[in-house]
């Protein structure tokens, strides 16, 4: 496991811009300001791996909350020998197609940065959003907005939600695809309902509605189609829908139990079911484990298949990305978090900071696995 920090010099720098602004904002009459900092890394067993570093800062204005967060991002996807689109070709943590070594130079590893920016004001329940994100060949942009009250003496909240987001792609040149430039715009609502029921049981249910328009596919996938490697293409349209619901209950011995499902379908003809549990566990004060297990299964699109006998795919749709495909999965894992507060006080360190490490395993009926270790350090100023 391959453990770096990318861009040190940016990040300190924004950090500590961050940091000597919170006296100004004091001195301005912004209350509780606070920054932290967060790095975490994750990778798999075939080498990928993702470095992340999180600044966040947080405010309030009187009875106006603030607050912006920066991620920079530095992925690494080594170069791999196998079938475009297929379930080794497609990284198990960010889902996003690795490169082939018979399509480039032999193990030429592809790396990919992103930074992205989101601000975020709340007052009195309401809140408004933006975030964009830049990377080498897509440019997003989205806002959001979003309401919640409470009844019945707060045991009950509603929570009302949407997003508008707007995103440029320009596919890097690629020898075998030819993509121009394209968009993708997408519209999102949901309603969440939250009702105590007891004073150690809660529930959550709640239902999703988006409206994708644009580019859906991989622009750098080709498809076996009828003898001959064709791009892939999807439907430019999506409707997509979810119903889901999260049941938490507290346990005397300092432990809850977190039981989730969730359903998913669209107008492509995909739709899945997810069944999950999480048992969080306080050893100590600042010591705690999760346990954590999810079932998946998924009825697959349409058009997709695993062999395309006839020119044109399906009604002029092909696709080699397995995950619109028919299949069960299975992921278990667990993460410990320590906070290290005391410890770094007794060296002279006063910022709080937590410390994160966590292995899950990942497995489908299509006989694919992979195995994803995540570990973070967080330091509040």
């Amino acid at each position: 496991m391959r453990l770096q920090i990318t861009h040190m010099r940016l990040c300190a720098g924004v950090l500590a811009a961050c940091a000597a602004a919170l006296p100004a904002a004091a001195r301005a009459g912004l209350d509780d300001p606070a920054v932290s900092y967060t790095f975490s890394h994750y990778t798999d067993v075939h080498g990928v791996t993702v470095h992340g570093q999180y600044v966040t800062t947080t405010m309030r204005l009187q009875d106006v909350g603030l607050s912006v967060q920066w991620v920079h991002d530095h992925v690494v996807f080594p170069a791999i020998s196998a079938p475009p689109g297929s379930q080794e070709a497609v990284d198990a943590i960010t889902t996003a197609s690795r490169p082939i070594s018979a399509n480039a130079n032999p193990y030429e590893d592809y790396v990919k940065t992103r930074n992205s920016i989101e601000t975020t004001a709340t007052f009195h329940g309401t809140s408004l959003g933006y975030y964009v994100s830049v990377e080498s060949d897509y440019f997003a942009q989205m806002i959001t907005f979003g309401y919640n009250r409470g009844f019945i003496g707060d045991n009950l909240n509603i929570a009302f939600g949407g997003s508008y987001s707007w995103d440029h792609i320009t596919p890097l040149a690629d020898d075998d695809t030819h993509n121009t430039p394209d968009y993708r715009r997408t519209v999102h609502g949901n309603v969440i309902a939250t009702q105590v029921l007891s004073r150690t049981t809660s529930l959550r249910v709640g239902t999703e509605l988006n409206s994708v328009h644009g580019l859906q596919h991989d622009p750098y996938r080709n498809v076996y189609v009828a003898g001959t490697n064709v791009p892939e293409n999807a439907p430019s349209e999506r409707m997509r829908h979810d119903l889901f619901a999260d049941l938490n209950q507290y346990i005397n011995n300092r432990s809850s139990l977190n039981l989730d499902y969730r359903y998913y379908s669209d107008d492509w003809g995909v739709s899945s079911h997810a069944v999950g549990i999480k048992l969080n566990q306080y050893v100590t004060d600042n010591l705690v484990f999760r346990y954590r297990y999810r079932y998946y299964t998924q009825a697959p699109a349409t058009f997709y298949r695993e062999d395309y006998t006839q020119p044109g795919g399906v009604n002029g749709y092909q696709t080699g990305d397995y995950r619109l495909g028919n299949f069960g999965a299975n992921l278990f894992g667990g993460r410990v978090s320590w906070n290290t507060g005391r410890w770094l006080r007794r060296i002279g360190v006063s910022a709080p900071a937590q410390l994160m490490f966590s292995y899950e395993r990942y497995f489908n009926s299509n006989n694919f696995s992979a195995s994803i270790v995540e570990t973070g350090l967080s330091v509040a100023f």
